[in-house]
């Protein structure tokens, strides 16, 4: 058996991020779909496992706050008959701590998917390994979401569509933050930084994006969400395949490999 003990320089499968940055890059959405459509065949479960995990940490985690936190500060979030209303600063508490405890697994989830896209088997628990980036990812979540909640209630103030198209254009221009913290280990503000700039070149595709992912998410709802069971991998393959496209994904040779071991020797 014949061991591969030489060096690998990382080579880059996919896109160019230089490239990406200077909006040199081609995105079309029929072969986005395709390879998506491809990748979830080969990998759906992991993900899919993953992401249950990742929710039933959540709840658990939940419960526990709720038992935790004094009783004035639960009412702000929980709707009562007496308050049926959530207070915007009861939302804008509950979406800055689902970012800082969630933001960790969501770079895990998406990272699985990253690794899908160049055809990379990974398993439930490498929903742990945002882990190795937590503060980072957390970081990244967090300023993304007040930047988000601070131009949805000024919006807000204006006129109900405008915030309507505000919530769409942040959802957008923030896609690749989280993905190149993870798997470039890009720094939180340059993350960001470059997801905005790279997503402003093509911005009507990305949209186009969003609301495909928004349908499946719709759709799933009227079959009491089984389709899940498929919609969640595919919608973590398809930010997979995005990254592949646009940025490239960086891979190297596992050295501890043996060159006829029928196991992918690339890692990602």
């Amino acid at each position: 058996m014949q061991e591969h003990n030489d060096e690998q320089q990382p080579m880059i499968i996919g896109g160019n991020l230089t490239e990406a940055l200077a909006g040199k890059y081609h995105l079309s959405l029929g072969e986005v779909f395709k390879q998506t459509f491809t990748v979830t065949k080969s990998h759906w479960a992991p993900l899919f496992l993953g992401f249950l995990a990742f929710f039933g940490i959540l709840l658990i985690l939940t419960l526990v706050a709720f038992n935790l936190l004094p009783e004035a500060w639960v009412n702000q979030v929980i709707p009562t008959e007496s308050n049926p209303q959530v207070g915007q600063n009861g939302l804008l508490v509950l979406s800055l701590i689902g970012s800082a405890v969630g933001a960790p697994f969501w770079g895990g989830l998406v990272l699985m998917g990253i690794r899908h896209s160049v055809d990379i088997p990974t398993k439930a628990a490498d929903v742990f390994d945002g882990f190795s980036r937590a503060g980072a990812l957390i970081v990244t979540l967090l300023t993304t979401s007040v930047i988000t909640q601070l131009a949805l209630l000024l919006t807000g103030q204006i006129h109900w569509l405008i915030s309507v198209l505000a919530q769409i254009y942040f959802s957008v221009i923030f896609a690749f933050a989280l993905p190149l913290v993870i798997e470039r280990a890009i720094t939180p503000l340059n993350a960001i930084y470059y997801s905005v700039r790279i997503v402003h070149y093509k911005l009507p595709l990305f949209v186009i994006l969003l609301f495909v992912v928004t349908g499946l998410i719709i759709i799933s709802s009227f079959a009491f969400f089984l389709p899940l069971i498929i919609v969640v991998p595919l919608i973590f393959n398809l930010v997979g395949v995005v990254y592949k496209e646009v940025v490239g994904v960086t891979i190297k040779l596992d050295k501890t490999q043996s060159l006829d071991d029928d196991q992918t020797p690339w890692s990602a």
